[in-house]
C-alpha cells in the first residue's frame, strides 16, 4: 500500500510538472492563436488629423500583432458621446476610446495637472512626458485603475490659442466676455484675465459661437479644423498657452486589457511611444498648413503684445497654483504628479537640444 500511494503521489507531481511546463508553452499570455476585435468610439471624423492619426495607430496596432487585434472604429460619436466617452468605454460600450480628462475632472483630479497653463516647450516632448508620467507615476497607477481605463497612447491638442467671433485691439477688450474654457486650472486662467469662463464640449462650440452665445473660446487648431470653426469666428489670438497632453489619451477597458496576451500588451505600449513621436511630427505640418487654409477662409492670426503676454504668464502661474493647491486641499497628490512631470519635460527638452527629433537622427 506504501509504494502504491508513493506511485501515485509521484505520478501526480509528474502531472503538474506537465501541466506546469507545456501551460506556459500554451499559455493565453503568449498564444499566438488568440485574436480579438476591439471597438473604438471615435468622436471626429476619419479625415479630420486626429482621426488619420488614430488610424496610423491601429494600423499599426495590426500589423505589429500580425492580425491578432483589430479595430473597428466608430466614428463621430456614433457610439459614445465624447463628454461620457469614460463611462462608455469602462462599461464596456466601447473597448477603446478618446478620453479627455477634463470632460470627467471627479475621475481625473491628479493627471489633470500635466494640462495646467504654459505645461509644454515642445509638442513631441510634451507628449512623451505625459506618458512616462501617466505609467511611472504611482498617483496615477491608483487614479486609471479606479478609473478602469489603462492609458495606452498620447495626445497633444496643439498650443492653445483664443478664436474669437470679432477683432480685439487687446486682452482689456475681453473683459467679461463668455468665452468656452477647458476646463482645470483653465478657469482660474480666464478669470484672471477676466473672461467669464463656461463649459462647453468641443462640438457644441459651433453653434456657440454661431448664435453669439459666446464670444471666443479655447482653441486648438486641429480640433477648431475638424468641426470647421473657421466659419464661425474671424480672429485668432496666438497666445501658446500651454497644450492638452493629458485629455484625449486613448484609452482602453481595463478588463479588456487585462485579457491581453503579455506579448500583445508590450507591443501595444511601445507603440504609445513610437505614436508620440509621427503624431507631434505630422502636427507641426499640419498646423502650418491649417493656418494658411484658415487665412484663406478670412481668419486674421495676431499674436499677444509684450504686455500682454506678461500678463497672461503671470495669469497662467496663478492658475497653476490656485488648481494644485484646491487639489492637495481636496486629498489629491497634485504637486507630487506635476513635479513628477516637470522632470520627465526636463529630461525630453534636454534630449531634443542635444539630439534633436527623433525623426532627424
Amino acid at each position: 500500500m506504501r509504494k502504491k500511494g508513493m506511485k501515485s503521489f509521484l505520478a501526480g507531481v509528474l502531472v503538474v510538472l506537465l501541466l506546469v511546463t507545456f501551460g506556459a508553452i500554451i499559455s493565453p499570455a503568449e498564444g499566438k492563436e488568440f485574436s480579438m476585435t476591439l471597438k473604438f468610439a471615435e468622436p471626429v471624423p476619419p479625415n479630420s488629423f486626429q482621426g488619420r492619426m488614430h488610424q496610423w495607430w491601429a494600423q499599426e496596432v495590426e500589423k505589429r500583432t500580425n492580425g491578432r487585434i483589430k479595430i473597428q472604429f466608430f466614428w463621430m460619436e456614433s457610439l459614445v458621446k465624447w463628454k461620457d466617452m469614460l463611462h462608455g468605454v469602462n462599461s464596456g460600450i466601447a473597448d477603446l476610446g478618446v478620453i479627455a480628462c477634463a470632460y470627467h475632472p471627479s475621475d481625473f483630479p491628479v493627471f489633470m495637472v500635466v494640462d495646467m497653463p504654459y505645461n509644454i516647450n515642445d509638442y513631441w516632448t510634451g507628449m512623451r512626458a505625459a506618458i512616462d508620467t501617466a505609467r511611472n507615476d504611482p498617483n496615477l497607477e491608483k487614479e486609471f485603475g479606479k478609473a478602469g481605463i489603462k492609458h495606452l497612447a498620447p495626445y497633444c491638442s496643439g498650443y492653445l490659442q483664443f478664436h474669437l467671433r470679432k477683432p480685439i485691439k487687446d486682452l482689456s477688450d475681453l473683459k467679461n466676455k463668455t468665452i468656452r474654457c477647458f476646463g482645470g486650472a483653465r478657469v482660474k486662467y480666464h478669470q484672471g484675465l477676466g473672461f467669464n469662463p463656461v463649459f462647453l464640449s468641443y462640438p457644441e462650440i459651433y453653434e456657440a459661437m454661431d448664435r453669439g452665445t459666446i464670444f471666443g473660446y479655447d482653441m486648438v487648431m486641429m480640433l477648431s479644423d475638424a468641426y470647421k470653426l473657421y466659419e464661425v469666428g474671424t480672429y485668432v489670438i496666438e497666445v501658446n498657452s500651454g497644450a492638452n497632453v493629458g485629455s484625449g489619451l486613448i484609452g482602453m477597458n481595463l478588463k479588456i486589457w487585462n485579457k491581453l496576451p503579455k506579448d500583445i500588451q508590450k507591443i501595444i505600449l511601445d507603440l504609445g511611444l513610437d505614436f508620440s513621436a509621427y503624431y507631434s511630427r505630422e502636427q507641426m505640418a499640419y498646423e502650418d498648413s491649417a493656418k494658411a487654409k484658415w487665412q484663406k477662409f478670412g481668419v486674421t492670426f495676431m499674436k499677444l503684445s509684450p504686455e500682454d503676454e506678461k500678463l497672461a504668464r503671470e495669469a497662467g502661474r496663478l492658475a497653476r497654483e490656485d488648481f494644485m493647491n484646491k487639489q492637495e486641499a481636496n486629498g489629491h497628490p497634485a504637486r507630487s504628479t506635476w513635479e513628477f512631470f516637470l522632470k520627465q519635460r526636463e529630461k525630453y527638452d534636454t534630449e531634443l537640444k542635444e539630439k534633436g527629433y527623433p525623426w532627424e537622427r
